[in-house]
């Protein structure tokens, strides 16, 4: 990796990370604030339509901005093919949407939400105007801009669904949230970026993106539709209070991922991508990718699972502690999430769009068949069963890493294991120790935490391993370098 590279990935993790823990951290309040203020149900509402928009999004995006991302030069011609493929896909879809909201709200037996789908489906139009300004600066690794609007958006949007809460506006507040943040997002990306779409259209380039997009998108049908699926079953057979905690519990899990992970995955796919011939380099970055992301990953779910309670009677309140088992699991579950995604990243990185293709199609089976299994067992069964094919579809994933950059899955078990073995000891000590109320309600879960990080961190010093040494030799001095330079700019 050249110099310049080098400090182009290392400025813009910083950038992520200023993203991750001011934007994330704020979204994050603002749901804990809404959480004390609304109820299960609304949230459970809101969590129903978000399927079919989550849903809609991939098919608007259609595998384009992972296509033009992998570019080494977009062309302007590659831009516009691209904006108005979105724009007429984002259209059509509202229309279907629009229509279909009355059979939707009649499949949940909740008629207000088909109020709630035409508000927010106008969020998928929306956001295809930002699609590909979105991919160009992923692409020139221009994270600070991206972290800026995000950053305005989250706050604003955020600010303005509070006070909407306060006033009791109900299930709207969080719509008004949604809505705002995507189209707050949308106009302050086309504030700072100069392309603006023309009228072009080529044939040769929407094939050309569309032949590695395509593969993506199925990809991306699958996935979308088997991660939200358990949203979709448990919203039409059990209660929207009871979806209402289960999203509860994955915004916690989710939380700990975004502001963790995708800090790093953000960054590594377009920077990785630029060394796809060189498949030396290419297994040398992904085995320290996987190491510090489970350096900070393992630990974080270990300790969030055994506070679980704690955690949600002191941040959202004792309403919501029917989510306390349910976010347990789901800690399971998120365990091997980075594990997953790093190996999937790597064949998108090599172009095998179509093997990434293969592997949902035969993991989504595995999770159908968990599914029509776990049913039987009431909501729990359903997540239990969703934590187990995490782990059978894991070993799946590592499968072609093996076969591409002789990257084995024992390696991988051998490059994390001192990160398991030590979160495994603090989540040991940190379940005996979360019944000992040395302070009140927020500042002792902080104290209880504190100390398995600090024993955390002890331990890997203590065993000299590579993450500690990376942590200390690079990414530090690096990270206060590049924030002395942001002083003094």
């Amino acid at each position: 990796m050249s110099k310049s590279l080098s400090e182009r990935s290392l400025s813009a993790i910083v950038w992520v990370l200023i993203d991750k823990l001011g934007g994330s951290v704020i979204n994050f309040v603002v749901t804990i604030v809404l959480a004390r203020l609304l109820s299960p149900e609304d949230f459970g509402l809101v969590a129903m339509v978000m399927v079919f928009f989550e849903f809609s999004a991939v098919f608007v995006e259609s595998g384009f901005s992972t296509a033009l991302i992998r570019e080494k030069t977009i062309s302007e011609i590659d831009k516009s093919t691209t904006f108005i493929f979105n724009l007429i896909v984002s259209v059509f879809l509202y229309g279907v949407l629009f229509l279909c909201a009355p059979y939707i709200a009649a499949f949940f037996d909740q008629p207000l939400l088909t109020a709630i789908i035409r508000i927010l489906g106008l969020s998928l139009i929306v956001n295809s105007f930002s699609i590909v300004q979105n991919s160009v600066l992923t692409q020139e690794i221009n994270f600070k801009s991206l972290t800026i609007v995000r950053f305005i958006a989250v706050v604003v949007s955020g600010a303005c669904a509070v006070l909407l809460a306060f006033q009791g506006w109900g299930v709207w507040a969080l719509v008004v949230r949604f809505a705002l943040n995507d189209l707050m997002s949308t106009i302050f990306l086309w504030v700072i970026t100069r392309w603006r779409p023309t009228l072009q259209f080529s044939v040769a380039s929407f094939r050309r993106l569309f032949g590695f997009g395509s593969k993506i998108l199925a990809a991306a049908v699958l996935d979308k539709f088997y991660t939200h699926v358990y949203k979709l079953l448990i919203g039409k057979f059990f209660t929207a209070a009871t979806l209402g905690f289960y999203t509860q519990a994955n915004n916690f899990t989710m939380m700990v991922i975004n502001t963790l992970f995708r800090t790093v995955h953000s960054v590594t796919y377009p920077v990785l991508a630029k060394l796809q011939d060189d498949i030396e380099k290419l297994k040398v970055g992904y085995r320290k990718i996987l190491k510090l992301c489970s350096f900070v990953i393992i630990p974080a779910l270990v300790v969030l699972g055994v506070l679980a309670e704690p955690v949600i009677v002191t941040l959202v309140g004792e309403k919501w502690l029917p989510s306390v088992p349910m976010l347990q699991l789901l800690c399971l579950s998120g365990l091997t999430y980075h594990f997953s995604s790093i190996n999937l990243n790597m064949l998108l990185v090599l172009g095998r769009s179509d093997l990434s293709l293969k592997l949902e199609v035969i993991k989504k089976i595995n999770i159908t068949i968990a599914i029509v299994v776990g049913l039987q067992f009431g909501i729990y069964g359903l997540i239990l069963g969703e934590v187990i094919t995490a782990y059978i579809n894991l070993l799946i994933n590592a499968y072609y890493s093996s076969k591409f950059l002789k990257y084995t899955l024992s390696e991988q078990v051998k490059d994390i294991l001192p990160t398991v073995s030590f979160s495994a000891l603090i989540g040991i000590l940190l379940f005996f120790l979360k019944d000992v109320h040395a302070l009140p309600g927020f500042a002792n879960m902080l104290l209880v935490s504190g100390i398995g990080g600090i024993l955390y961190l002890a331990l890997h010093i203590w065993a000299k391993t590579e993450e500690i040494n990376l942590l200390r030799h690079l990414i530090l001095p690096k990270t206060l370098q590049l924030f002395a330079k942001f002083k003094t700019s």
